[in-house]
């Protein structure tokens, strides 16, 4: 039986997100074969089965975000070439930050206008990428000993006991804090505890990025992988 091929695969944290997702889709100006799934971790099996041409992932604000970083960075690993977008307002400028590294990665805010939603959707799907502004981007590229006192702290050390772990004073540790939240653009208890959901992950992802030139740099260079073209509905 042959396999039915899936333009887009999308990941919803939200049930009712979701339906207001498919209802976008249905009115862009494409024909799509759409794929929902309810676990993110069902994402690689379906790209590799499907090789759809946009992986969708919409993080809702009821949503832990803990594995969202890695699951993302993994794709971009084995699937280079698939676009991937994220819609959230959750650490957007940590999210918008990766996109100055993975040339087929993009988010955008939840709260865009759907008007918007529906031309960065199509934009994807041609392969385009919609750019914010970069004021908007944080600084990700942190050193290691912030990195480090970011984790120790996400698991509930207190300043005193990074400090000793570290062997630095407790305001060392805080002036290392406040800095790399400043650069990440944290501003809420809610952005905090995001962080620290994920920070495990981004100081995986950071380690890798050290070691490797953006990827938008490399893509120029790449000529063998075209997007197959999308099916235009019938204008009536």
């Amino acid at each position: 039986m042959k396999t039915q091929k899936h333009d887009v695969i999308f990941f919803s944290s939200d049930v009712l997100a979701a339906t207001g997702l498919c209802e976008v889709f249905s009115h862009l100006p494409v024909k799509l074969k759409i794929l929902a799934v309810e676990d993110m971790h069902d994402i690689v099996f379906h790209c590799e089965k499907h090789r759809p041409k946009l992986i969708v992932y919409l993080f809702h604000e009821n949503m832990a975000l803990g594995g969202a970083l890695q699951r993302i960075f993994i794709h971009q690993q084995n699937y280079p070439d698939v676009r991937q977008l994220v819609i959230t307002c959750k650490l957007l400028p940590i999210f918008s930050a990766l996109t100055e590294y993975f040339s087929t990665f993009n988010v955008i805010s939840l709260k865009t206008p759907l008007a918007e939603l529906s031309w960065v959707l199509t934009a994807e799907l041609m392969g385009l990428r919609s750019q914010l502004l970069k004021e908007s981007y944080a600084d990700v590229m942190l050193s290691d000993r912030q990195l480090k006192i970011l984790l120790m702290l996400s698991w509930s050390y207190s300043a005193d006991q990074v400090g000793q772990r570290l062997g630095i004073t407790d305001k060392t540790v805080y002036a290392h804090k406040l800095n790399a939240l400043a650069r990440l653009q944290i501003n809420s208890r809610q952005d905090m505890a995001d962080l620290f959901a994920v920070i495990d992950e981004l100081r995986m992802i950071v380690t890798m990025l050290r070691n490797r030139p953006k990827e938008k740099e490399m893509a120029e260079a790449r000529t063998d992988n075209i997007m197959p073209p999308l099916v235009w509905k019938n204008a009536r």
